[in-house]
């Protein structure tokens, strides 16, 4: 009767160059539990990274490669894998830009309720009236419409005139 004895071999890991951690040798019956540990703070650094620069983490996963090593299915490699969103930075200047444009037609239609007192005819009442409405449905508008509004040939320079 032959009765092997069980193998568990002692398994080398070395880390990618920038990597940070110990590159510790493990024996097989214990590889899966190392390799895991050092993924795991591989995944925990990008969540930081993410977190830090205004990123959020939208995918990622853990690979381990398992190879057979002696009497053990051991973890003789690992991979972490993670695709960050970083939300746009032009959003916030866009944000900044349809700010100052609505600032700018609040001022107008300030400037023609103060102007609409002074008005000496009827008709003109109501044309400076016509252009509070109007900008005061242009100050609900995208930015998108607004920049075309406001362009070289854009009807809402006419009533700025």
């Amino acid at each position: 009767m032959n009765i092997s004895a069980l193998e568990n071999p002692i398994l080398g890991y070395k880390l990618d160059p920038g990597e940070p951690g110990l590159a510790h040798s493990s024996a097989a019956s214990n590889s899966i539990l190392r390799v895991l540990t050092q993924e795991i703070s591989n995944w925990l650094a990008f969540k930081r990274e993410a977190e830090r620069n205004g990123g959020v983490i939208i995918f990622g996963g853990i690979y381990l490669n398992l190879q057979k090593r002696g009497s053990f299915l051991a973890a003789v490699s690992g991979r972490t894998t993670a695709y960050i969103y970083y939300p746009n930075k032009s959003q916030t200047v866009e944000q900044v830009e349809e700010t100052e444009i609505k600032a700018r037609i609040k001022q107008e239609i300030e400037r023609l309720e103060t102007r609409i007192q002074i008005a000496a005819s009827l008709e003109e009442q109501e044309r400076i009236e016509r252009q509070i409405a109007f900008l005061k449905l242009v100050m609900n508008m995208p930015l998108v419409l607004l920049k075309q509004l406001l362009g070289p040939s854009g009807i809402l320079l006419d009533v700025f005139a």
